[in-house]
C-alpha cells in the first residue's frame, strides 16, 4: 500500500509523507490524509450498502475483526487502490489549488461522482456475490486431480520401459 500512495500522490504532483491519523484529532492531519480520510468513508458508505444488499453479515469480516462493521472494511477494501486512493489524492491536489473550497467537501463529491461513474456499488455486490459463492464441483476436485496428475507423472518418470 506504500507504494501505492506514493504513486497516487506523484500523479497528482502533491506532497506525501506517509499515513497519518489520529482518530482524536483527525483534522490535525495534513491535506492527503484529511482527504484520505473522507474518501474512505464514502467507500464505506458505498461498502455498507453492498453488504446489506447481499444481505450478508457487517460484522464478519475476514480480514478486519475488531469493529461492528469488520465486513463493511473488508469490502471497501477491494477498491482502496482504484477509487479511494486516487480520489483522495486527486481532491487534495484540487483543494491545494482552492484553499477556499474545503478538502472534505472536495473530496466526498469527487468520490460521489466515481462511484455513482463507475457503478461500484454493484461492483461491490458481485465481488461479495463471488467471495461468499460456493465452489464448483470442478474448483473442489481440481486440487485432487491435479494431485493425482503429479503423481502419474511422477511414477512415468521412474519407469524405464
Amino acid at each position: 500500500m506504500k507504494e501505492t500512495y506514493r504513486i497516487a500522490a506523484e500523479r497528482a504532483r502533491i506532497s506525501w509523507s506517509g499515513r497519518r491519523y489520529d482518530r482524536q484529532n483527525p483534522n490535525a492531519a495534513d491535506r492527503p490524509n484529511q482527504a484520505l480520510n473522507h474518501a474512505a468513508s464514502a467507500v464505506e458508505g458505498a461498502a455498507a450498502i453492498a453488504v446489506a444488499a447481499t444481505a450478508t453479515i457487517p460484522q464478519l469480516g475476514f480480514v478486519h475483526e475488531d469493529s461492528g462493521q469488520s465486513f463493511v472494511l473488508d469490502v471497501a477494501d477491494l477498491v482502496r487502490d482504484t477509487v479511494t486512493i486516487p480520489c483522495a489524492f486527486k481532491a487534495a491536489a484540487i483543494a491545494e489549488r482552492r484553499p477556499a473550497e474545503p478538502v472534505e467537501r472536495v473530496t466526498r463529491r469527487l468520490t460521489g461522482e466515481r462511484l455513482r461513474r463507475d457503478g461500484v456499488i454493484p461492483l461491490l455486490i458481485e465481488r461479495i456475490k463471488t467471495i461468499l459463492s460456493a465452489a464448483t464441483s470442478e474448483e473442489v476436485a481440481a486440487p485432487a486431480l491435479r494431485k493425482r496428475k503429479e503423481e502419474l507423472d511422477s511414477h512415468g518418470a521412474d519407469r524405464t520401459d
